[in-house]
């Protein structure tokens, strides 16, 4: 499952539809407006800016760069996205139509463990590169 926690719930609605059952492989979705309290051990968490969550338990925490984080729970791995090869997913090149997704470096998903990996994607018009690389994370997490 995949639960994602943003500002706006057209905007979540919209995301979601376009990212997951048409560029990444369709999922079970909880969407939140602005906060959420999670305790679901086998989730892939989407925090979007200016959002929040109480962590109980959870496969992954996929936030911005940016995103400030105090002690998570045991066994949740935070997954940051962003411009850097430092974060954990990032982007490797650009165009008008196409974006290369990076995961820079191993993680733990449902099934193992992924490795470092590219993925070239189609761009979609009201996505951004945060919602490409979130929705990357999210499915690696659940594969």
């Amino acid at each position: 499952m995949v639960i994602i926690v943003g500002e706006n719930a057209e905007i979540l609605r919209f995301k979601a539809r376009m990212l997951f059952g048409g560029i990444f492989p369709e999922r079970e979705l909880v969407l939140a407006e602005n906060r959420a309290a999670i305790n679901a051990p086998s989730a892939a968490v989407i925090l979007e800016k200016n959002a929040s969550a109480e962590i109980e338990a959870a496969l992954g925490i996929i936030a911005d760069e940016d995103g400030c984080f105090g002690e998570l729970p045991r066994g949740v791995q935070l997954i940051t996205c962003g411009i850097n090869p430092k974060n954990t997913v990032s982007f490797t090149s650009r165009s008008n139509d196409k974006i290369t997704l990076s995961l820079n470096r191993s993680i733990r998903t449902k099934s193992g463990i992924a490795q470092p990996l590219e993925l070239p994607a189609d761009l979609v018009e009201g996505l951004t590169e945060f919602d490409y690389m979130a929705a990357f994370a999210a499915s690696l997490l659940l594969s």
